[in-house]
Parts: C-alpha cells; structure tokens; sequence
C-alpha cells in the first residue's frame, strides 16, 4: 500500500505557516482542525483563504471541528484523525492555532506514534512576526523561513487492559474491592481457571493485574486496607479516559 504524507493542521491567525510546508513537503493530504463555528469567528477570513488555496493547489482536504480550547477534546480529535489514516505517515503543525492547539498536537505525536503509526511534529519559522492590520484581518505572522522537525519522544500510553479497567473503576466510582473483583469477573478482565476458584486468587489479580499499575500511575486512589478498601478515580484517571476510544 502507497503512504500518503498527510498533515494535520490547525486553523487560526495564520495562512502561510499552513500552506507553505504543505506545498514544501509536498503532502498529500490535509486534515484542518478548526473551531466548532469558525464561521462566525475572526478566523473566517483566514480559514476561507486556506480552503481557496488547497483547492487551488488540488490537496485533498477533510476537517474536524471541536473546542479548540480544550485540551483533551482536541487530543481526541487528534486520536480519531491519527486512527484513520495510520497507514500513512503522519505530520502534525505545532505552530498554527492557539497555544493549547500547539500543546496537543506535540502531545499526540508523543501519545500516538508508536510501531505501527508514524507520528512527526513540526514547527514553521516564518519570515516575519509583525503584520500591519489591514482590514481588520491580519495574518499573525507571514512567509516561510524553514520547518523545524522536532524530536518526537514517547508518552507511554497505558496498556488496553489497564484502560478497561478504568473505565470500570469510573462507572462503579468509590467501590469496594469485593464489588469490582464481581465488575472485573464480569467484563472478563479477571479469568478464574475452574481449578482455582479461591478469593485469594481474584484478589491476586485484582490487586497486581489492575490496582498496583494503575496506582502506580496516578490514575486511581485506594483508601483504607484490606477488603473495606475502597478505589476511585483520580482526575487524571478521568482526563485520560477523554481522549482515548469509548
């Protein structure tokens, strides 16, 4: 199967920083990550010059909308994209759109590249900083001076079994250890042989499988010892659980 090089872009004040490497590392593709109603922002104008200039260039084009000042719901749109074309190689803009943009798309190309999926962040030196308003909608910056390709170190992503788990923990929050080894037996994330149908044995799994990780990591409380002990979700827990599959 042929790789397509597809770019991941967000859109803001800018219009060169989104054309120009698209046309320099000759893409393929492009994925615009806009605000839910940028049409009824002051990033319309800019946003309709970049949809001219793709079909001008003939790039194929698709989107996705959100709240663009949501870290973790741009983390998730930025998943979606990433399983949908993970195929191909995948470059993420980390100079258009706002800050938190910029944050997320560094953070998914941490997240997401793995074996499988290729995942390359890079950053777009413009030519120049400060730009004349002209009827009220400047570009932020303008030209293009160079990509800068950043290293693309690992966020570990925590195992799908331990995302499971999770999950279970945040619908049966603040429960007992006797109620989730029953959650847990259900959802088949703890398997009993026939042989062995010891309480001692699901604890075992419980506590080493799920419970130890996933404290470990920050991603869940135990309060209290032994069988009264009781096991919530933290904040990051939840976080977490916003941008990865349902």
């Amino acid at each position: 199967m042929l790789k397509l090089r597809v770019h991941i872009v967000p859109v803001g004040f800018e219009i060169d920083r989104v054309i120009e490497p698209l046309v320099r590392l000759k893409a393929d593709k492009v994925w615009l990550v806009i605000e839910e109603n940028i049409e009824k922002t002051d990033a319309k104008y800019h946003y309709n010059k970049i949809k001219n200039r793709l079909n001008e260039l003939k790039i194929e084009c698709s989107e996705r909308r959100c709240d663009t000042h949501s870290l973790f719901l741009l983390l998730n749109t930025y998943r979606m994209i990433i399983e949908d074309e993970q195929n191909h190689l995948i470059f993420i803009n980390v100079s258009t759109g706002n800050k938190i943009e910029a944050i997320a798309g560094t953070m998914a190309s941490m997240i997401f590249n793995n074996e499988k999926i290729e995942v390359k962040p890079y950053y777009v030196v413009p030519q120049n900083y400060e730009i004349k308003p002209r009827k009220g909608q400047p570009q932020l910056t303008s030209g293009y001076a160079g990509i800068i390709q950043l290293p693309n170190y690992k966020i570990e992503r925590p195992a799908e079994s331990l995302i499971a788990a999770l999950k279970v923990i945040q619908h049966n929050n603040h429960v007992s250890k006797k109620i989730l080894i029953e959650k847990f037996l259900e959802n088949k994330l703890i398997v009993i042989e026939k042989s062995n149908h010891s309480e001692s044995a699901k604890h075992s799994q419980l506590n080493s499988k799920y419970l130890e990780p996933l404290l470990q990591k920050g991603l869940i409380t135990i309060q209290g010892k032994g069988k009264p002990a009781r096991i919530s979700i933290t904040e990051d827990g939840e976080n977490i659980l916003k941008f990865l599959p349902k």
